[in-house]
């Protein structure tokens, strides 16, 4: 019986040295399968589309107080102080706390101030004039948004905002940029609405008239000083939108919109 099993055991082992080791030798292992590039990952992948601004069903003018005063421009600048919001109607953010964004062509100290306008309609100052001074401005787009220990604004209430500078050889001459907003009640999205990125969270503001909601989700996708693709998109379709909305021919409002031009083009 030992003498069987031993024969077995034998023939066995000779089966393996003839037939198995030689296929493993001659086994080469398959090259290792470099992961697909983003090209071709994202094909069949519907990427989201570029946001536009539709402005607010109903566009009320701005007061006799948006008027802007002062010189018209710094000399030696190409296109001055520019607050990038409607101005020919009252623009609507859905923020208690919102962002403002305005241009300069160089770096000057900038006031900010902020005015609510009462039931007699005469606007009046909120808070202290906030100096901004570099490294707070720079050259190209600025944005500024109330701090958290700022009052929150209140929904349905209209409000004025200001930004004004001196030049550097003129002190006692200041250019100022006003615009007015409302505060409203922002519509949730929809359960057919996914929102899973900053890119569609602007088009959903962009989608619903709040202008500044909008441009201060698309200025965290550009780089420092800069409108980003998204942000000059949608001031492209400000341009639009003011425009439409002029009521005039009026000289220093078409200049506003070709420097808006610019700075869309310029500062992508």
């Amino acid at each position: 019986m030992k003498t069987q099993i031993l024969s077995v055991l034998k023939l066995s082992l000779l089966l393996n040295v003839l037939f198995v080791l030689p296929a493993i030798s001659q086994y080469k292992p398959r090259a290792t399968q470099k992961p697909p590039n983003d090209s071709t990952q994202s094909r069949g992948v519907r990427l989201p589309a570029m946001p536009q601004y539709k402005p607010p069903a109903t566009q009320k003018p701005p007061s006799d107080y948006t008027k802007s005063g002062g010189v018209r421009g710094c000399p030696e600048e190409k296109i001055p102080l520019t607050i990038l919001s409607p101005t020919t109607y009252v623009g609507q953010t859905a923020s208690r706390r919102p962002t403002f964004a305005w241009f300069l062509n160089s770096v000057h100290e900038t006031e900010f101030r902020l005015f609510e306008f009462g039931q007699d309609g005469k606007p009046q100052q909120l808070g202290e004039t906030i100096s901004l001074k570099e490294p707070k401005v720079i050259k190209g787009i600025n944005k500024y948004s109330l701090p958290e220990n700022y009052p929150e604004l209140a929904i349905g209430k209209t409000y004025l905002w200001q930004v004004s500078i001196s030049c550097p050889n003129m002190p006692d001459a200041f250019l100022i940029q006003k615009a007015e907003f409302k505060v409203v009640e922002a519509a949730l999205p929809s359960s057919k609405q996914v929102i899973t990125n900053t890119s569609q969270t602007v088009n959903f503001y962009a989608q619903q008239g709040l202008w500044y909601d909008a441009l201060a989700e698309a200025l965290k996708l550009s780089p420092q000083g800069k409108l980003g693709e998204i942000g000059s998109k949608l001031l492209q379709d400000l341009v639009t939108s003011e425009q439409k909305g002029r009521i005039s021919n009026e000289q220093e409002l078409q200049q506003r919109i070709e420097n808006l031009k610019i700075i869309a083009n310029q500062e992508k």
